[in-house]
């Protein structure tokens, strides 16, 4: 055997020798990469799967509305052009949410009479029941029999009152055959709406 051929053989033999070694790394570079990549794809795992324990329970209720008011006395008797008279009454929100306050259309039980056409509502908000009585109240609304209804520019929280000025008078230029007519019952409704907090 000459001596290249010796060396051909020492190289196979070596390479041979060498396979099994280069083949095992080979099957731990790989099992290594899967062992990388498992342990990412469970940190990622881990990202979709945090749980947190439930804050206590949440109880759901409805609101409601509720508007109450005292008594209203007022006496359109013996009214003539220029004269109103003036009583206060106290509104309360009785529900649990805020309300926006209308006054709606006034209705009289007379149709159509020379007083009712003529007849003018006013209503505002004051402090004192003495002011009101008096006529110092800015009215916030003045209507007549059957107009739209209007909006006060008042809300009222839940559980708040608040003293109102309702005023009732025949204009200075109301013609003589309503200051002569019969007085009708007028109906005159504060209404709340709800309002959105």
């Amino acid at each position: 055997m000459s001596r290249r051929t010796r060396r051909h053989a020492a190289r196979r033999a070596a390479r041979r020798a060498a396979a099994p070694r280069r083949l095992l790394l080979g099957a731990l570079g790989a099992a290594g990469a899967i062992v990388l990549g498992v342990l990412a794809g469970g940190g990622t795992f881990a990202l979709w799967t945090v749980a947190a324990p439930a804050a206590s329970a949440v109880t759901l209720q409805a609101g409601s509305a509720g508007l109450s008011s005292t008594p209203l006395q007022l006496s359109a008797t013996n009214l003539y052009p220029g004269r109103t008279v003036y009583a206060a009454t106290t509104v309360s929100n009785t529900g649990t949410t805020p309300l926006a306050l209308t006054i709606d259309p006034v209705a009289s039980t007379a149709a159509a009479t020379p007083f009712a056409s003529a007849v003018a509502v006013t209503v505002g908000k004051t402090s004192s029941a003495a002011d009101c009585t008096a006529g110092r109240v800015p009215a916030t609304v003045t209507t007549t029999v059957g107009a739209a209804g209007s909006d006060l520019q008042l809300t009222l929280a839940p559980g708040a009152s608040q003293l109102v000025c309702v005023g009732v008078g025949l204009p200075q230029n109301a013609s003589s055959a309503a200051a002569g007519a019969a007085a009708s019952v007028l109906t005159i409704t504060i209404s709340g709406t709800q309002v959105r907090r």
